[in-house]
């Protein structure tokens, strides 16, 4: 559920351009311009704007931004080391979780701006975020532990390697769904509740309670969203497969 009032779209429809992207009223560009669609746009832009100022004049004491993207950065590189065990195979996924980690931060805090929404509250947002994640883990297996690791599946037991085959398809599928649906349903929940109260309870003390548990919720959330994937990928590469 969007905002009574969205930003964007207001401005792209003064444009002439189809900023709300009703299915079937258009062409593609209804889905470019959909409003979760937008407001990920800006979240990407808002991330790249801030690394840039970040690195523009880097000092060797740090402060500002660029301690703060420092601590990050450094913080949550140790913590994948100590997940996948060395620095190596830590730098493999540290992009893609970086980026997961700062871009989702960024999506989820937007929601609680009057007029601006969180692209992951939007289903197609965090299951394209999801899925890749479980190809780069799939891919990270296959790559460390060639096709043996389809083995994985199969179980300890030869007989029984039908049902494990069958086990294991469904609980990787089901990390699928988890993954996404977690985030998506969180951020849903959260854009619902605020609608709501913005509607019938007025815009100004009655969301209030509602937003200080989004603060909490959307840091928690993208929390989740890194370490999952770094818990998957680290089973991947590691030798027990």
């Amino acid at each position: 559920m969007e905002h009574p009032l969205l930003f964007l779209p207001i401005i792209l429809n003064a444009l002439g351009l189809p900023a709300y992207g009703e299915p079937g009223q258009g062409g593609p560009l209804d889905q470019i311009l959909a409003p979760h669609m937008q407001y990920s746009y800006l979240a990407m832009i808002i991330c790249i704007l801030i690394a840039k100022a970040a690195t523009r004049n880097i000092e060797m004491i740090p402060k500002g931004v660029q301690n703060v993207m420092e601590m990050y950065v450094e913080g949550l590189e140790d913590f994948i080391i100590e997940q996948v065990g060395t620095r190596d195979k830590a730098l493999i996924i540290y992009p893609m979780v970086a980026t997961f980690g700062f871009l989702i931060f960024i999506s989820n805090y937007m929601g609680l701006i009057p007029g601006f929404m969180s692209p992951t509250a939007n289903l197609n947002v965090t299951l394209g975020c999801t899925l890749i994640a479980i190809v780069t883990y799939h891919a990270l297996g296959i790559r460390f532990h060639g096709f043996k690791y389809i083995k994985h599946f199969m179980g300890p037991i030869k007989v029984m390697a039908p049902f494990f085959l069958v086990v294991e398809t469904f609980s990787h599928a089901g990390r699928i769904a988890s993954l996404s649906i977690r985030l998506f349903g969180n951020m849903m929940s959260k854009e619902m509740l605020l609608g709501l109260l913005f509607t019938m309870a007025g815009p100004y003390l009655a969301p209030l309670p509602i937003m200080l548990l989004g603060v909490l919720v959307c840091l928690l959330q993208a929390f989740i969203f890194v370490v999952l994937p770094v818990t998957y990928c680290a089973e991947a590469m590691g030798e027990a497969h």
